[in-house]
């Protein structure tokens, strides 16, 4: 298999299960929210999306999209990552 640049590092460092923050910037004219959630939703099904905050830049171009979701195993990080990065309406993942 080939590494990803979101491929977890240093696995002896993480504990399963756990609660995982992410933090998702996008322009503001996509559903960010929508696109964030769904994208969780695929890879852990029990998420969920009224926990997102979502913060609007101070001139309204950007969104800021903070969630945390409950890890089983580092499969699903690595997926989500892989997923929010191949999102076009997403700009940084954190």
């Amino acid at each position: 298999m080939t590494e990803r640049p979101t491929d977890i590092k240093n696995e002896e460092l993480w504990e399963f299960p756990m609660d995982y923050p992410l933090k998702v910037m996008g322009e503001a004219r996509h559903p960010m929210a929508q696109i964030v959630a769904d994208l969780i939703c695929t890879y852990v099904p029990s998420f969920d999306p009224s926990t997102i905050d979502m913060q609007t830049s101070s001139k309204g171009k950007y969104v800021s999209i903070r969630a945390t979701f409950h890890a089983e195993r580092k499969e699903q990080i690595n997926d989500i990552y892989a997923a929010l990065a191949a999102e076009p309406a997403i700009r940084l993942v954190l």
